[in-house]
């Protein structure tokens, strides 16, 4: 069997969330025995592949040409959308009018691409179904979460801990943006007197330097490779994501697995993953926030989430569904 899957050309250079689903999808795959190419060329031959995977919508415009690329060969087309509007959170006003409207002009090649596919693999119940009410669609589907690697079950806390000078603190891993809500945590750690990590790319220098100001003592970390959290994450006391939305965040999968008390938002698909292991909050909610974290900051950590992600959300268990999914194609 020889899948295609097609990506983003920059997934290597603007590392987020969907680059490290695709990557650890396809190393699992090919543990499998699967043949697996990755390519960005929306011309590219497709004669030989037995299915091309489409993956992410957010550029629907760049995804739709990869699967007019693949019907033209009649092939089959299997989608991870990853798909969550994200528009219905921000702000009014005129800043993000254009982000809405280049949003809502895409969303007739999304429609096109989930009705293009001959299977659809959301993350969650959660997603398919505003999937459905958002282009007033059916289709065949089948939920794949997104997976965690077992590598982070281990890591050495102490040694981040001392190199820092740091203990009991309060750990928020992502893009340093407005989505995810960092701002907050910031205020209310400096507040608290809690010591506060954040660790990802700078999205919006604006925001970084609000950040800054609101916590002049926040432990800042950038430009380390992905298999270095997992020592970071042991060294935490709490993961806090309290974004926009998530579904449901591949650090929070992360950070649990590492031993974390994880603090995270009650809206995406987090209640449908997490179901009662978490602490949810909502992200517009000041004091909801603080709340619920000095709840889960003095929580005694246990192995509760750890043994249902590793129950449910290994890498292992998600490409072997996937690959369930190609046998009923091919």
């Amino acid at each position: 069997m020889k899948i295609l899957f097609y990506m983003r050309e920059n997934y290597k250079s603007n590392i987020a969330g969907d680059a490290i689903q695709l990557v650890s999808t396809v190393k699992y795959l090919i543990k499998r025995g699967i043949e697996i190419e990755i390519s960005s060329d929306t011309s590219k031959n497709l004669a030989g592949y037995n299915i091309i995977h489409l993956f992410n919508t957010s550029d629907a415009l760049f995804t739709y040409n990869c699967m007019k690329n693949a019907l033209k060969l009649k092939k089959k087309i299997v989608l991870t959308p990853i798909y969550w509007d994200y528009t219905r959170y921000l702000p009014l006003g005129k800043t993000y009018s254009y982000d809405r409207y280049f949003w809502k002009e895409e969303n007739m090649f999304r429609k096109k691409i989930f009705c293009g596919a001959d299977i659809v693999l959301p993350g969650s119940e959660k997603e398919m179904r505003l999937i459905e009410d958002d282009f007033g669609i059916t289709k065949s589907y089948a939920v794949i979460p997104s997976g965690v690697d077992s590598g982070f079950l281990y890591g050495d806390g102490e040694m981040f801990k001392q190199k820092y000078h740091v203990d009991d603190f309060v750990l928020c891993v992502g893009r340093i943006c407005p989505h995810k809500n960092q701002l907050t945590l910031a205020r209310i750690t400096k507040k608290l007197g809690i010591p506060f990590v954040m660790v990802g790319p700078v999205n919006d220098l604006d925001y970084y330097y609000k950040c800054m100001r609101a916590n002049s003592e926040i432990i800042y970390i950038t430009g380390i490779e992905h298999s270095e959290l997992s020592s970071i994450y042991h060294a935490a006391k709490v993961h806090a994501l309290v974004s926009w939305y998530e579904i449901p965040g591949l650090v929070n999968l992360e950070a649990g697995l590492a031993g974390c008390n994880i603090l995270t938002t009650d809206e995406g698909s987090t209640k449908e993953c997490f179901k009662d292991y978490v602490c949810y909050a909502n992200h517009k909610n000041y004091e909801e926030i603080e709340r619920k974290l000095i709840e889960t900051f003095h929580k005694k950590k246990d192995d509760s989430f750890k043994n249902y992600i590793i129950e449910n959300y290994l890498w292992e268990k998600a490409t072997e569904n996937i690959e369930s999914v190609y046998a009923t194609l091919v």
